[in-house]
């Protein structure tokens, strides 16, 4: 969701930045955020029990980094709803390190073990 919007008048209105092209055309600046803090490492115990937004949804994350420490797999779901060993969106064996998507990193995260026993590490940044 945008913080604001603004209205476009031709020649009128608020200052909208773009670069001028061949034909006179004019191309929309878009900035990229990049990460201006880094919060503390989220770590989870892996349980057979399913954590539901183990990582709370955040419009402002640019960056989630996983490191899975856990015996057995990890069900992943990116959402509210707790995972299954047959409904998930993601999962990450033990050893696996992931970056997850841009598209991706401002939603919930929801995790399942397989079996119990070590944790996943989540590195979070954040955009102001």
């Amino acid at each position: 969701m945008a913080d604001s919007s603004v209205s476009i008048t031709a020649g009128a209105g608020t200052a909208i930045d773009t670069f001028a092209v061949t034909g006179g055309d004019h191309q929309q600046v878009v900035r990229e955020a990049r990460a201006t803090a880094v919060g503390t490492i989220n770590n989870w115990t892996v349980a057979t029990t399913a954590s539901t937004s183990q990582i709370a949804a955040d419009a402002g994350r640019v960056m989630l980094l996983m490191v899975s420490n856990a015996s057995g797999r990890v069900y992943v779901r990116f959402d509210s709803t707790a995972p299954t060993s047959s409904v998930f969106h993601w999962y990450l064996d033990p050893g696996d390190r992931w970056e997850v998507p841009a598209e991706m990193c401002t939603l919930a995260v929801s995790m399942l073990g397989a079996v119990a026993g070590g944790t996943v590490l989540s590195t979070l940044a954040t955009a102001t």
